[in-house]
């Protein structure tokens, strides 16, 4: 009897086992084919929209109350105003990707020129304002990009503003008041200041992205009411002119009509560079107008291609806030004395060390794991979606706010299942999975910049080697303002856009160390394709090496891996493990291997059939590169004394060795590269882990990471930064 009640008490609890699972997998399988069904919004308009037309006309009225010469045909009547504007209109209120971009302009169009618009116009653009969304919390289906760095300080000073402007007008998104948009966009504004005050700017030293903070920062500055978060504004304005004249490559070179003209080379390791921001200065630099701007202001106004005749907005908000001056008659924002000279130090050699950002596993440790807006801003800031430690958050949040219409975020849909968030399973998938979405995070590097007269070679260091990638440029070499070099891990992703690709990016992250003058890149390509990875290239990598555009090549040696390049006065030495070949057009542009380099901004308008300079083969590769001058030796000297030099690689560990005389040194130097283990010079192995700052240009020449003051000093001329107590500080 005992037997029997047993069993049928067992039975019992294995039907209800069955009947859990079943209705465990049949409610999973419900709402998986339920998010299968989501439809995501258009990130771009179907037919084309002309959408520029605030960017034109914050210029076309800067030039006429200048009383400069418009251009032929331009008369600023209403109905030229109107028409201007309809396609910037249409494009922001469909919520079309990069509506913040134009309504940047469209903020600054109605504050600094509102009283030279018609009423119409005004009527217009205020009713486009208070339509608009600016957070992803705000309700409505949409796929703008809101997270990434520049995205959320474009959205937070433009609620802001609008907010300021219109306090007692409800917003159609929320039907809240201005004055309550006002209050939640300043929150955002803080936090974003204050991340970038503690840990620097994610998208580092981006020559891309760094307009488009600047351009809202500077609307912020004129037009923003509140003082105390103006000052600290400056402050982080100083911080972004630091960078670029910390990482600007100061060349002596020839303009358009032959004549001398200085360069500054903006073109530096990046969190966040496409193809053609790698191509040179003069190809990808969207910085180069700005620094003309401050730094050599006359001596380029007249060229073809100046500072004086764009009509690009980000520029120009930029601009007119510098021109601009308050009430008692001051600009509302000069770039320090001490940072312009920086641009302009004459020292023969220049290292700076830097840290930007943070890694993903630091965030929790920063309190920035969470769903508050801070929070959230700094992991998605940071591209963090799906890696272990955010992935469950990240989810949280779309559902929350109902995003997964998103079509950036539409994917997510998918493992929107209740078993894996109910029992916090998604991290621990992650994990299993690790999916190539890992692999866009932009964390914390630690970046190491060698200046001389000639060139300039920049590098983060050991920056998650064998990872996946997606924007990050691990490596630059800049020899004059037309040319630079870099190498690659090529990505394919077969008939849609994204990155990585064959030139932006990496497939896989290398293990990349340098010291002054050369780098040691040691990559491993992969065999197989990891989870959400389309495709793979295997056993190859290449470099950036344009032909055409050196002076003098020397191609004996590529069968055994060496290829010698002269541009200007600056030389470069690429050793590579394995032969070294030019692929034509016809190989590295074939379906599902696009050759973003043909298609990306006017890249291949410079560019004739050899560039693309590949090695293939097994197992581990590696490129060792040198850079020299003329100031030291001669070219064929510089072949010599390179090819001389003693080299060993490890094929089974990764491990390379090359040994030279740095630059500035008269003995050899051994540095040694083991992947993802270590750096060493002369067997001292190498701390790579930098403090926010390390150069000549800090008091003391170190400031830590999360310094509470930054003190730069350079020529007698300082600038302090207390932002906590909100003194900025300026000595001339």
């Amino acid at each position: 009897m005992r037997k029997i009640k047993a069993w049928s008490i067992s039975k019992k609890i294995l039907v209800s086992l069955v009947v859990l699972i079943l209705a465990v997998t049949l409610s999973t399988g419900i709402q998986f084919a339920i998010n299968m069904t989501i439809k995501s919004e258009p990130q771009r308009p179907i037919e084309s929209i002309d959408a520029g037309g605030s960017d034109r006309l914050i210029y076309y009225y800067d030039q006429y109350l200048n009383h400069d010469t418009l251009p032929d045909g331009i008369e600023l009547n209403e109905v030229f105003v109107n028409s201007e504007l309809e396609g910037t209109y249409a494009y922001i209120d469909g919520r079309y990707d990069c509506s913040d971009f134009r309504m940047n302009s469209l903020v600054r169009l109605y504050y600094a020129y509102g009283d030279q618009l018609p009423d119409s116009t005004k009527a217009n653009i205020k009713r486009v304002m208070l339509d608009f969304k600016y957070w992803m919390d705000q309700g409505g289906s949409d796929s703008m990009c809101y997270w990434s760095e520049n995205h959320q300080i474009l959205f937070a000073t433009q609620e802001y503003l609008v907010g300021q402007a219109f306090p007692n007008d409800r917003f159609t998104v929320d039907n809240k008041l201005g004055s309550e948009h006002m209050e939640m966009a300043e929150a955002r504004i803080n936090a974003w200041m204050n991340q970038r005050y503690l840990y620097g700017f994610t998208e580092w030293y981006s020559n891309n992205y760094y307009p488009e903070d600047i351009a809202p920062m500077a609307n912020f500055i004129q037009f923003s009411e509140d003082e105390e978060m103006v000052n600290r504004m400056k402050m982080i304005m100083d911080l972004i002119w630091f960078d670029m004249a910390s990482q600007s490559y100061k060349f002596e070179g020839l303009d358009e009509g032959g004549d001398p003209r200085t360069y500054y080379v903006f073109v530096s390791s990046s969190g966040r560079m496409y193809s053609d921001n790698r191509v040179s200065d003069d190809i990808g630099n969207r910085m180069r107008n700005y620094i003309d701007y401050i730094v050599q202001k006359e001596e380029t106004r007249a060229f073809s291609k100046s500072w004086s005749t764009s009509t690009n907005g980000f520029f120009n908000c930029f601009k007119q806030m510098i021109e601009a001056e308050d009430t008692e008659g001051h600009p509302y924002y000069e770039v320090p004395a001490v940072i312009k000279a920086i641009f302009d130090d004459p020292s023969e050699t220049k290292t700076i060390r830097s840290s930007q950002s943070l890694d993903v596993e630091e965030l929790a440790g920063e309190g920035l794991l969470g769903q508050e807006d801070n929070q959230i801003m700094m992991q998605w800031d940071m591209e963090a979606f799906t890696n272990p430690p955010v992935i469950q958050n990240t989810v949280k949040y779309i559902a929350k706010n109902k995003m997964f219409t998103n079509d950036f975020l539409k994917d997510f849909a998918l493992i929107n299942l209740w078993p894996l968030r109910a029992f916090g399973l998604l991290g621990s998938v992650s994990r299993l999975l690790d999916p190539s979405t890992n692999g866009v995070a932009i964390e914390r590097a630690n970046v190491y910049t060698y200046k001389t007269a000639n060139y300039a070679m920049s590098n983060a260091q050991a920056y998650q080697p064998g990872e996946y990638a997606d924007q990050q440029s691990i490596n630059s070499l800049n020899l004059t303002n037309y040319l630079s070099i870099f190498t690659t891990q090529p990505a394919k992703i077969p008939r849609r856009s994204g990155t990585p690709t064959y030139w932006s990016g990496n497939g896989r992250q290398p293990y990349s160390v340098q010291e002054r003058n050369v780098t040691l890149q040691v990559y491993l390509p992969p065999e197989n394709a990891g989870f959400m990875e389309p495709m793979v290239v295997k056993e190859m990598t290449h470099v950036f090496f344009p032909f055409e555009l050196f002076d003098e090549v020397d191609e004996t040696y590529l069968n055994e891996g060496y290829i010698f390049g002269r541009a200007d006065s600056s030389y470069v030495m690429i050793k590579a493990r394995y032969a070294l070949e030019f692929v034509d057009f016809a190989v590295s542009d074939i379906e599902g291997n696009r050759d973003d380099m043909l298609v990306r901004g006017s890249a291949n308008d410079v560019l004739a059939e050899r560039y693309d300079l590949v090695q293939t083969g097994p197992g581990y590769h590696y490129f060792v590169i040198e850079a020299s001058s003329a100031d030291s030796e001669t070219f064929a000297d510089f072949i010599s004394r390179t090819l001389a030099n003693t080299l060993s690689f490890e094929a089974d560990t990764g491990a390379l060795s090359y040994a030279s005389v740095l630059d500035g040194s008269t003995d050899l130097t051994e540095l040694r590269a083991v992947y993802a283990e270590g750096f060493y010079l002369d067997d001292v192995i190498q701390n790579l882990q930098y403090a926010r700052y390390e150069n000549p240009y800090v008091t003391g020449g170190l400031t830590a990471r999360k310094a509470g003051i930054l003190s730069f000093t350079y020529l007698n001329k300082t600038l302090t930064l207390d932002y906590e107590n909100n003194i900025r500080t300026v000595g001339d």
